[in-house]
């Protein structure tokens, strides 16, 4: 792991301490969707569940389906774990909740074609109150901005970072690399993946996360990151998308920027209210159809639900949820294994094909002259008698 920082911290006044985030997605200079997926907790399920403030970043791979797929069912679903599971030992929630959503992934790949082999990088990050907490697979990073320096929390999972470590190259060769992107280690390509998880770290008044994928990291230095993270997080999320833009931007950029500050009681009800306020808003809409429910961005590939489901409800609603399904092992939905397999049309026969419009009746009138003349025949035989 890249080596941490220690800085002095900004002293603590003893007021309750927020994370405040900003977030913003891109899908570059050269790709046609995006297989970034990002994701923050809802304020309602930080202050119903005790469960701090969750953070994510995905970045899938995998065919014109099977990438946004996968990043958007790490992200959804290991936020639905996350905040399900309720144990205090945060790095052990974490990790099972990356865990259960890679055999999914891994699952829905193995029934579906179209997104055979799909995976997926992730990086979550939880704050609750002045602890920090993170689990990680694959090449997206979390950085740390203290006291004007900036720490790498997590260690990429790609050979060249492997080399690096190893002393097989430099930092310096490693930017240039031709297998640079090579991953050593995703989600959803079998059917468990290693997990790095660690915490608690301490949490200090002004620390900035920087949560990104590797189309942020691969074009910004830490040190350009480091200047613009001064900004404020929405201004910062802006420029450090901006920047990678500038330069080609190849892959999709995504970036999420968390800064912890502290606020004084009186804004610190107000934002439970207002999360409470929230929580019961989305009781109500657990009873709405299924389709106002599901969530869309601007690269619509798949859908997912966003509300955290209780267990009681999560077993029926998942059978809901087609296109990226969340249980265990799940089976091909039905309409899906009705459709044949897709091939070119057969032509219609023929005769179908030749006959003029209208000229669907032509048998009956042959039926018709052949009876009469069989008529007139019995009649004539009959007569003659």
């Amino acid at each position: 792991m890249t080596d941490q920082i220690e800085p002095t911290p900004a002293e603590s006044t003893g007021r309750p301490l927020v994370v405040r985030v900003a977030q913003l997605s891109d899908v570059g200079r050269v790709r046609s969707e995006n297989q970034d997926f990002a994701i923050l907790s809802a304020p309602a399920d930080e202050v119903d569940r005790s469960m701090g403030r969750l953070l994510l970043v995905a970045d899938g791979m995998g065919g014109h389906r099977g990438g946004a797929t996968a990043s958007r069912m790490a992200a959804t679903i290991t936020k639905d774990e996350y905040f399900r599971d309720g144990s205090d030992d945060i790095p052990a929630v974490l990790t099972r909740a990356l865990e259960r959503a890679n055999a999914r992934i891994w699952a829905e790949s193995q029934v579906n074609p179209e997104l055979r082999g799909m995976g997926t990088t992730c990086s979550a990050l939880v704050i609750r109150g002045r602890e920090g907490f993170l689990a990680h697979v694959g090449d997206s990073r979390i950085y740390l901005i203290r006291a004007g320096a900036i720490s790498q929390l997590t260690d990429d999972h790609s050979l060249v970072a492997s080399m690096v470590r190893e002393g097989l190259l430099t930092s310096q060769e490693a930017e240039v690399h031709p297998r640079r992107n090579v991953l050593q280690r995703s989600m959803g390509v079998g059917q468990s993946v290693e997990i790095d998880a660690r915490g608690p770290f301490e949490v200090y008044p002004g620390d900035t996360f920087v949560l990104c994928s590797d189309g942020l990291h691969g074009l910004v230095r830490p040190e350009e990151i480091l200047q613009l993270a001064q900004l404020g997080i929405e201004d910062a999320a802006r420029e450090l998308v901006n920047l990678a833009l500038e330069r080609g931007a190849p892959d999709n950029v995504t970036v999420v920027v968390g800064r912890a500050e502290e606020i004084n009681a009186e804004e610190l009800e107000k934002w439970q209210v207002a999360a409470r306020e929230e929580r019961e808003r989305t009781q109500v809409s657990l009873l709405a159809p299924t389709e106002e429910l599901e969530i869309h961005d601007q690269s619509e590939v798949t859908t997912q639900r966003m509300v955290a489901l209780p267990d009681e409800v999560f077993a029926e609603a998942e059978d809901d949820i087609s296109e990226a399904p969340t249980a265990p092992l799940p089976s091909p939905p039905p309409a899906r294994a009705a459709e044949p397999p897709a091939k070119a049309p057969l032509p219609p026969p023929p005769v179908r094909e030749a006959a003029p419009r209208g000229s669907g009746g032509g048998w009956l009138l042959g039926a018709v002259i052949v009876l009469a003349l069989a008529a007139a025949l019995a009649w004539v035989f009959l007569s003659s008698k």
